[in-house]
């Protein structure tokens, strides 16, 4: 594979177009781009935002859409601290900057190898522009999202990453929930993300490419799983996450 080179990190002031709420606690804010500006990123990408009165409050936020999507940034989070308690009293229309693309953490069509997508929590989001990536530009890449969530109400996208599942053969997921409750209803998987999990769900590990996000911890634990069923350093891809 021919060195990519990564787009020029520029600062963009963008509108909030729309706020979604996706769980009971995580809400999706959808920047509009305006006609004529284009804003150039890898699928995995983050950005950093701020308010447009604070060069001091600001997050990082990994982008939750797809560069195929021209007409909006989608950025996913939920209620945790100063900037998201600010954030959550926003109304449409306010705006937001944004500077960026950053990170290390992307795919790019050049790679020709089945993904494993593996995440916790809010770690779905920078694999959620992968997917929607892929799915958008109908590459040939097969694709396996593993993710963990603590209870059904919090898988975050299901309903669309359902819809992926049913529209492209290419895309498969499983979801495993680690602190069912009797309410839940829940007939999946249930536990955390283990090696054996892992081992079904990756169809040929030599070609395989792995992009893992979440916490510190549980990107550390997937990596020593993966190495211990054969996958090299090279073709491990990590984004780690505060817990939030």
């Amino acid at each position: 594979m021919q060195n990519i080179v990564l787009p020029k990190a520029q600062e963009y002031n963008l509108k909030i177009d729309k706020i979604i709420d996706e769980t009971y606690d995580t809400k999706t804010f959808r920047m509009k781009i305006p006609p004529g500006l284009g804003i150039n990123f890898f699928p995995g990408q983050f950005f950093i935002v701020r308010f447009e009165d604070s060069k001091s409050l600001k997050r990082a936020y990994s982008i939750s859409s797809s560069p195929t999507d021209r007409e909006h940034l989608d950025i996913t989070m939920n209620l945790v601290g100063e900037f998201t308690n600010r954030l959550w009293k926003c109304k449409i229309n306010d705006g937001l900057i944004f500077a960026g693309p950053y990170g290390k953490f992307f795919f790019d069509q050049e790679m020709t190898q089945n993904l494993i997508l593996i995440c916790g929590g809010l770690g779905i989001t920078p694999l959620r522009s992968i997917i929607r990536y892929c799915c958008s530009k109908n590459l040939p890449n097969k694709m396996n999202l593993i993710y963990s969530a603590r209870t059904p109400e919090g898988i975050i996208y299901k309903e669309e990453l359902e819809q992926f599942r049913k529209r492209n053969m290419k895309y498969q997921h499983v979801f495993t929930v680690t602190r069912p409750k009797p309410k839940h209803y829940w007939g999946g998987r249930t536990g955390r993300i283990d090696k054996e999990l892992l081992r079904i769900n990756i169809a040929n590990i030599e070609d395989s490419l792995f992009f893992i996000c979440g916490p510190l911890q549980f990107v550390k634990d997937v990596i020593g799983m993966l190495e211990d069923l054969g996958a090299k350093k090279l073709q491990i891809k990590t984004d780690i996450w505060g817990e939030e």
